[in-house]
This record gives structure tokens, C-alpha cells and sequence, in this order.
């Protein structure tokens, strides 16, 4: 009998000291997971975790964010200064994907790549995206505002992001495995990031987001169609858009001129077209894509594109 309580006092010791040690493993992951996820998706995970193991597909926002030249920079800066301006970087930037519910995804060098949408999905994911992209840019001036007092080098940003259907789940093997998001949808966006080079904006979104942000009409967001764009390794076009939240008095002017110059260039009005693309650089001296527009258009004006174009431009690089 005393034999029997001694074997039944141990395990229950053994089993004491296993929650003792699942307790602070659990509190470890979550110290460890809540500075790249949410709160509440920890919360949710160790409610479910078989939920968060599943592959799912479904409709997310995707985001990516680099620093333009960051090769130059970093050539330029002492390693510790790099190392430490950066961690101010992300810190802002990353608490703003936060507060907007999204989930960063992963920092790929310099870039940061988040999604809206999943585990949990909301009605205005893809208002959250666009808002975070646009205050991530907002917080960029403030960085180099403090950059600019402690005289090391200042940022600047671009920012792509799209809406489309991904496969998200735990991915990866048995020694390290991450909640992440595949698809070309993925690949899209981190297009969009690589043109805000091209097209000289600092945000720029897909036809499919533009189309999902109709849904929130409230949102007081301006528009203006950049163009029609086959990334590199597509053949069909999409519609590419920058987007702000209040505009200047000249782009209050401009931007419906623009606009109205966009859909007469679709359809092959180009000298009419070109006019429209002249005002709205005459309002925004130095526009790029007013002017770039403008120059395109004045060309088919002389020599039209052939029947059959729908005004893609094929990207020739990333």
C-alpha cells in the first residue's frame, strides 16, 4: 500500500512539474511569437492550435515595404549605427501593421512583408492594409526628422500591395516551420513595391485592392490610375493605382484630370488623351507620370498601336 501511494505521489509530482514546464514554454512562445503576431492570434492559437496547423486557401491583403537604395546606405554607414537605425525603422513601422490587425509575415533584409486577413478575416482587411501602408509612410518623415538630429542618413520607402487569393498555413519542416502565405497573388505584390521605383510613387496598389476598397466608401481615400502593367514572367495586364488620404490643392486640381485622361487613352482618344496628361503636369510641375503619359500618348497620336492593344505596358524587369 505504501508502495502504491510512493508511485502515485511521484507521478503526480512528474505531472506537476510537466505543467510547470508547459506553463513557462507557453509563456516563452508567447513572449517570444508577440513581437512578430498580434496578441490576440496567440490568444487564438493556444485556444485552437490544431486550427492554425491547417492549410487554408482564401483571400488576403499583402503587403511589402523596402528601403529605396539601401545598398548605398548601408555602404555608408558604421555597422552598429546601421544596425541600430533599423531597429528604430522596423519598431515604427512594424507597430503600425499592428494596431492595423495585420501579421508580419517576415523582414527579407531591409523589406517587410505583412498580410491582412488570416488567421482571422475582417470586412475591411484591405481598407487596414492600404491605411498601414499609407501611415507607414507618414511615420517615415518623423524617422528621418529624428535621423536628421542625430545625423545619420534618412529613409525613404516604397510600398506595394495587392488583394488575391493565397494558400496561408504553417509552412516549412519539422525544425523550423512558419505561418506564412504563398501564391502568386504574394509575388504580385512584391511587383507593386518594385514599381513605386518605376513609376515614381512611394505606394502603390492593384486593380483587384482598388476593387475591394469599394466596399468601404467612407474611407475618404483619392485615387489615380497610373497605368496598365504585365509584370515580368505575366502576360496579363493589371491596373495599377497610387492612393492618398488628402491631397494638395493642385492634386485636388489634377488628379480627375488625370483620370479623365486615362480613360481616353484607353480608348485610343490619345491626342485628347495627351492634353488631359499636359494640364496635369502644368498643375504638378515635375510630374513624372503626367509627363511620361503625356509623351506616350503624343506618340500613338502619330503612330497608333496596332488593333487589338489594351494599353499593357510589359514590364522588362522586376
Amino acid at each position: 500500500m505504501i508502495e502504491e501511494l510512493d508511485r502515485a505521489y511521484k507521478q503526480i509530482k512528474r505531472y506537476a512539474f510537466d505543467a510547470v514546464l508547459a506553463g513557462k514554454k507557453e509563456e516563452r512562445i508567447r513572449q517570444i511569437f508577440q513581437k512578430y503576431v498580434p496578441k490576440d492570434v496567440i490568444e487564438r492559437f493556444f485556444a485552437s492550435p490544431e486550427k492554425m496547423l491547417v492549410g487554408d486557401n482564401r483571400k488576403l491583403a499583402i503587403l511589402f515595404s523596402d528601403i529605396r537604395s539601401f545598398t548605398t546606405i548601408s555602404e555608408g554607414m558604421a555597422p552598429d549605427d546601421l544596425v541600430n537605425s533599423l531597429n528604430r525603422y522596423f519598431s515604427g513601422q512594424v507597430d503600425i501593421i499592428y494596431k492595423r490587425s495585420g501579421i508580419v509575415d517576415k523582414y527579407i533584409g531591409d523589406a517587410i512583408m505583412a498580410f491582412w486577413g488570416a488567421p482571422e478575416k475582417h470586412d475591411d482587411d484591405a481598407l487596414q492594409s492600404v491605411l498601414s501602408g499609407l501611415e507607414m509612410i507618414d511615420a517615415i518623415a518623423v524617422f528621418n526628422e529624428n535621423q536628421k538630429k542625430i545625423g545619420k542618413c534618412e529613409f525613404r520607402i516604397g510600398i506595394g500591395i495587392n488583394y488575391g487569393e493565397v494558400t496561408v498555413g504553417n509552412i516549412g519542416s519539422e525544425r523550423k516551420m512558419d505561418y506564412t502565405v504563398i501564391g502568386d497573388a504574394v509575388n504580385l505584390a512584391s511587383r507593386m513595391e518594385g514599381l513605386t521605383k518605376t513609376y515614381h510613387s512611394e505606394i502603390l496598389i492593384t486593380e483587384a485592392l482598388h476593387e475591394e476598397l469599394k466596399k468601404s466608401p467612407s474611407a475618404g481615400l483619392f485615387f489615380r490610375l497610373l497605368d496598365t502593367v504585365a509584370v515580368k514572367g505575366k502576360t496579363r495586364g493589371v491596373k495599377i493605382y497610387t492612393v492618398k488620404r488628402a491631397l494638395s490643392p493642385a492634386e485636388q486640381k489634377a488628379w480627375p484630370i488625370h483620370n479623365q485622361g486615362m480613360e481616353l487613352y484607353y480608348r485610343r482618344s490619345f491626342r485628347e488623351a495627351a492634353e488631359k496628361f499636359k494640364e496635369t503636369y502644368a498643375s504638378l510641375q515635375g510630374d513624372f507620370n503626367a509627363q511620361n503619359l503625356y509623351r506616350r500618348c503624343a506618340e500613338y497620336a502619330v503612330n497608333p498601336p496596332p488593333e487589338g492593344w489594351d494599353g499593357v505596358e510589359v514590364m522588362k524587369t522586376k
